[in-house]
Formats: structure tokens, sequence, C-alpha cells
């Protein structure tokens, strides 16, 4: 397989000590014989980060302390596979704004003092490419703060992805409207406290991309009243096999457990349809000024226009340096092919009975059975 390496550390390497323990046992430590060699991995490397995360601390710790976040985020909405990591991939070349990294989000105890040295001799533990398709990897490559949120101890329900036999981990933590007040700040102090780390060292406007984050415009807008939003949609036609793909390789790459994918077509179904009504009935909310929808389909047909109608939407300054950045993205990713996924009649059918009020409210025909 294009990209496959022998040795591939798991995204949780990073991740605390204690909540990593926690966290094997509210599991059972149901692990799966073959995975073993994989929890192990984590273990030593998270001893290991502990080290690394007091380092940090005593070298820099007044300076973190004192950190902080330059402007209030840009926030790439949208469900798993719907285009978030082409549209954050493209919007970071723009060297004004700062996404969190691959590395930032794997070790974000740590990531002051051992992100360089990532990035110069690791890369070797990463995957040339993504498990679910064929985009590059590397530990400076933009990446999802839910998973550093994950590493910081937090529950959350992408534990999902290492114990994906278990029931679906955390469920209050995807709107985070059920949670207790002390759970609530200390969410927001978290996951603050993180972006201000990478504030740190990395000028620019955040530019974060989460699909969980969907859930959470009333939150996100709490903290960061100026906070901006893209939303991105795709046909669930294409969405929802893409789906079914992207969790299966999630599962194989970082899981600890064989996944028997007894639930993961229910799972995604409901996924899609939660996170469109949650998203849905918060919407408004946000300022239309604040606030732009577009689709997957038209990024990729056209991804310069699409980016440059975004900057003028924003009034954001900056389009015609930005535009260096996109075209040498474009040209690397030339003749990259996404993945085809056949659907068969039952999950078109399943689409259409399901889904055909989110196609509906996109623009979307409904398609018609094989």
């Amino acid at each position: 397989m294009p990209g496959k390496r022998l040795l591939v550390f798991p995204m949780w390497t990073g991740v605390r000590l204690i909540p990593w323990l926690r966290r094997l046992a509210a599991n059972g430590f149901r692990v799966s014989p073959a995975r073993i060699p994989r929890a192990a991995a984590i273990t030593l490397a998270s001893a290991a980060g502990e080290v690394l995360a007091f380092l940090q601390w005593a070298t820099w710790g007044r300076g973190l302390a004192e950190a902080r976040i330059e402007a209030d985020p840009i926030v790439i909405l949208g469900h798993w596979r719907s285009g978030t990591t082409l549209l954050h991939e493209l919007l970071a070349c723009d060297p004004r704004l700062c996404p969190p990294t691959t590395a930032q989000c794997a070790c974000p105890t740590h990531f002051v003092v051992s992100e360089q040295f990532a990035h110069d001799w690791l890369g070797f533990l990463l995957p040339e490419q993504r498990p679910m398709d064929a985009m590059r990897m590397g530990y400076e490559r933009p990446q999802e703060d839910e998973l550093a949120l994950c590493n910081l101890g937090l529950p959350s329900p992408w534990w999902i992805v290492a114990f994906p036999n278990e029931p679906p981990p955390d469920p209050a933590y995807t709107d985070l409207e059920g949670l207790s007040e002390p759970e609530r700040q200390r969410w927001v102090q978290v996951w603050t406290d993180f972006l201000r780390h990478i504030q740190f060292e990395h000028r620019g406007r955040l530019l974060l991309k989460n699909p969980l984050h969907t859930y959470r415009v009333p939150l996100i807008r709490e903290v960061f009243p100026e906070a901006e939003f893209i939303h991105i949609v795709r046909d669930p036609s294409d969405l929802v096999p893409s789906c079914l793909h992207f969790w299966r390789r999630m599962f194989d790459q970082y899981g600890l457990q064989r996944a028997t994918g007894a639930h993961l077509e229910d799972q995604v179904f409901h996924s899609i349809a939660a996170m469109d009504a949650r998203l849905t009935a918060t919407w408004d909310m946000i300022p239309e000024p604040r606030r732009l929808r577009i689709r997957y389909e038209d990024l990729v047909a056209d991804p310069l226009g699409v980016l440059r109608t975004t900057y003028s939407y924003f009034g954001w300054t900056g389009a015609a340096e930005a535009e260096a950045g996109w075209q040498t993205y474009l040209a690397a990713q030339r003749g990259y092919q996404p993945n085809r996924h056949d659907v068969d009649e039952p999950l078109q059918q399943r689409i259409t009975a399901n889904l055909a009020a989110v196609q509906a409210r996109y623009g979307y025909p409904l398609r018609p059975s094989a």
C-alpha cells in the first residue's frame, strides 16, 4: 500500500500518563493481543513525555503562563470527510495564519521543547500518507485540536478511535452543554491554554479545524466573540461511504482493538444527522458577517475562486500574498485522485431515507438507487 511504513507511532503517544492509564482502566484494559505492543509503546512514550513536560515547564513556564492569543480564531466546521482538511491546509498556506500542527497536537505538553526535533528527526514515525486517503502527513502539517485535548487528558468522543468496540465514549463532551460548570470551565481552560502555548512561539491568527467544534458554536462564541466560522458541506451520497472508509482505516491504524464494525453504519448516519441538526439550531447565533458556508464540490472544482471569495466575504487582506502558497500547494497536489467508493443499493436507499433533509438543505439532488 502506498505510504505504508513498518514502524508507525499511534496518535496517542503524547498523552498524559495518568489520564492514559485511567482510560485503559475505564475500558477494562480490553486491548486486542496484536495491539498490545501498540499500547505498550504509547505507555512508554507517555511516561517519557512527562519528563519532557517537566523540562518545558521548568524552562519556559513563566513565558507560557504569560502567552496571549493574538486574535479570536477562524474556525472550520463540518463533518469528517466533508473537505475540512483540504480547506484547513489551503488556508494554512497564508503565512499570517497559525494552525495547530501535528507535532503540537500529538505532544501538547512538551511541543515547545520537542517540536523542532520531531520535525527534523522523527518524520519516519508517521505514515507518509493519511490512512484514509492519499494526502501527505507530516509533523508540521495542520491538525485537529481535538487530538491535543485527548492527549492533555480531557474526555472526548474522539477516544472511539482507540477503543472502537466499546460504547461511544464521553458523549457529554460532544456539545459540552450537559457538563457541570466546573467541568465546562476546565475544558475551556485546557483548550485555551493549549492555544496560548501555540502562540508562545508561533505568531499569526489561529486557524482551527475540528469536526466536533461543529457542535460547540455557542461555547466557542462565548470564549471568542469575534471568531469567524466557515462551514463546509458535502453531498451525503459521497460523504457516507467516505466516512465508513475513514473510520475503518482509523481504527486499523490507531485503534487498540480489532474493530468489529458492528454498529459503524448506524454511528455514521447518527453522527451526520445529529451534527447537522445541532449546527442548524445554532448557526444563526453567529452574526452573518462572521459565518460562511461553502461546498466541498465547489472547493475541488475551483479552489482559487472559493478562496478568493472567502477572503472577500470576510474582508481579510492579503489574498494576493496568500495566493502564491495556494498555487504551490495545488501544484503539489496535481495528480491526486480522491478515493472512489461504490455505494450499493441498500446503502443508497438508507442515505435517501435518512439524510434527504440534509441533502435538500444544501441543495444536493437525491440520487436514485442502483
